[in-house]
């Protein structure tokens, strides 16, 4: 596989291809990209046959903002209508074998309009995978993905589990909690999944924690603490939901955000404050440089234009910071599907 395929939100095309190309120069690989506006997704084409696939496993997947979803592709394979299966089948025989084959699309109105095609289809074409022995349960942690483009075009490629996400298109849905205050709940929610293994949960979030919450009003991503049972200074001016001040774990600061400081060493530090994001970068660096917090989220709101080169400034300045401290640090940061314009942080002290 020569090319990478990342499934993006719309409208972010450009910014995640300049990541891309900026990552694989790092590593060593060089290649080019010509995005389309609003179409979800975007084809970084290498120089080298295998390209593709040593590029999208030398990467981390929580250290790369835009991407939802990455593959190793080839190039779009053309079939006539009814000869599909055949076509894809034929192409496959290049693939290494995998565990499973995924059938998807962008994330758009008009590539939602294939799901019939791809409900039809997906029957025979898994049929065909398992007979050809394409699918074998030996293949742990590699996957097979056709990305339909229109009823006449797809790329076929595969994914490994060292660098992926493990949900269909990339995407991570949520149900909105019945006595959520609002619905930037989710975010937070969708963000401590994302960035805090299953294996450490216990570890870095559990009941007796404290926590503080800038820019907490009405009390979205406090919420997410609340029913954790951590204690929560939530810092704002604005009111906050009546049901999670009656639960006796939320403390409502009314202060500056920027000018807060912890009565005592807190467990963690949230923010999602419409704020110049260096500004934020800048506040976020100062916690954990005092060692206020161990462990922070919070989002950087981005510009309409050059949107990754801000967020890459935004992550060199509190890495700069942090590094001059002497301090030892994860650092893990992502385009999530409930963000809109803004990108999630999450930074651990180690």
């Amino acid at each position: 596989m020569k090319n990478v395929l990342i499934y993006c939100r719309a409208g972010f095309e450009r910014d995640a291809l300049a990541e891309i190309t900026d990552k694989a120069a790092e590593l060593g690989f060089y290649g080019y990209g010509k995005p389309s506006d609003q179409q979800g997704f975007v084809v970084y084409h290498t120089n080298d046959e295998d390209g593709g696939e040593k590029l999208i496993q030398s990467l981390s997947f929580n250290h790369l903002i835009f991407a939802r979803q990455i593959i190793a592709v080839n190039d779009v394979i053309d079939f006539e209508k009814g000869g599909r299966v055949q076509a894809l089948l034929e192409a496959a025989r290049s693939l290494p074998l995998a565990e499973d084959i995924w059938l998807e699309t962008a994330d758009t109105n008009e590539a939602k309009a294939l799901a019939g095609l791809i409900k039809k289809i997906e029957k025979p074409l898994r049929e065909g995978w398992k007979k050809s022995g394409l699918i074998r349960k030996k293949a742990v942690g590699v996957r097979h993905h056709v990305f339909f483009m229109e009823g006449d075009q797809a790329y076929l490629g595969v994914s490994y589990a060292s660098c992926r996400s493990e949900f269909p298109l990339g995407i991570r849905r949520l149900r909105f909690p019945a006595k959520g205050p609002s619905r930037s709940t989710l975010k937070l929610e969708e963000a401590l999944l994302q960035f805090v293994p299953q294996k450490t949960r216990e570890r870095d979030l559990h009941e007796g924690m404290h926590a503080v919450d800038l820019g907490a009003a009405p009390g979205g991503w406090t919420y997410q603490f609340v029913v954790r049972g951590i204690h929560t200074y939530a810092v704002d001016n604005g009111p906050m939901q009546k049901e999670l001040m009656n639960t006796g774990l939320v403390s409502h600061m009314t202060e500056d955000g920027f000018k807060f400081k912890p009565p005592v060493k807190v467990d963690w530090l949230v923010c999602d404050m419409v704020e110049r994001p260096i500004l934020v970068a800048e506040l976020m660096a100062k916690w954990l440089s005092e060692g206020w917090t161990q462990r922070a989220i919070f989002n950087l709101k981005l510009p309409m234009k050059k949107r990754y080169q801000e967020v890459d400034q935004c992550l060199q300045l509190i890495a700069g910071q942090l590094s001059q401290k002497g301090l030892r640090y994860d650092m893990q940061y992502k385009h999530l599907y409930h963000d809109r314009e803004e990108v999630t942080v999450c930074i651990m002290i180690r």
